[in-house]
């Protein structure tokens, strides 16, 4: 199937918009844990369209399919949590994305980055890891992940279990818990407790008195 065919397919089932086909590069992502449970995530970086990649890669991205890809930044700008968009050419696009959530609200940015309530009360805030055939075709098409994702707690949130790479220092008085991510073979988490979700259930409801 040529590139230009198989575009408009995804853009007709508008599957197009923010989904697993956008591979993250250059980015900082943040997840800002609060007291009460919720939480504010942003992004700050390239996302680049793994087709539109392949198809640059073979050669095969004409004009007109860079005038689609441009288009969609249109499409893309009216998705809630977007705030500002620019194409750049050959399939990529500089994305800021913010979302602010209450306790209990899950959420997922490209289906890599997730933040997750659990039954037992707590947050759990992962980015997603690939499977080695992935990761080479990633490698193929000429896609670079690489980037930081940083989480913040107010204090008085309790931190459960985490990977991170880089921790605050000082009794936790400084500095935020970090991973470098130059790939998506391994998978940050975190694990943290709010201590005082403002008297909501896991599923972001009112509690009963």
């Amino acid at each position: 199937m040529k590139f230009r065919a198989y575009l408009l397919i995804v853009m007709l089932g508008m599957a197009f918009l923010l989904t697993g086909c956008f591979v993250p590069e250059n980015f900082k992502a943040n997840v800002a844990v609060n007291n009460d449970g919720s939480y504010t995530f942003t992004y700050d970086g390239i996302l680049a369209f793994a087709p539109a990649l392949e198809a640059a890669k073979k050669g095969s991205l004409s004009q007109k399919d860079e005038a689609g890809l441009k288009q969609e930044a249109e499409k893309i700008r009216k998705q809630p949590d977007i705030k500002k968009v620019e194409y750049l050419g050959k399939g990529r696009y500089k994305v800021f994305a913010e979302k602010s959530g209450k306790y209990g609200e899950k959420y997922s940015f490209i289906k890599i980055f997730s933040v997750t309530p659990q039954e037992d009360g707590t947050i759990k805030i992962t980015v997603a890891k690939l499977n080695k055939r992935d990761l080479n075709m990633l490698k193929v098409i000429g896609a670079n992940v690489n980037g930081t994702l940083t989480v913040s707690v107010e204090k008085g949130v309790k931190v459960i279990k985490d990977n991170a790479q880089s921790k605050p220092k000082m009794f936790g008085l400084f500095g935020d818990y970090e991973w470098e991510i130059d790939s998506l073979e391994n998978s940050p988490f975190i694990i943290v407790q709010p201590s005082s979700p403002n008297n909501v259930n896991t599923h972001g409801q009112q509690k009963e008195k």
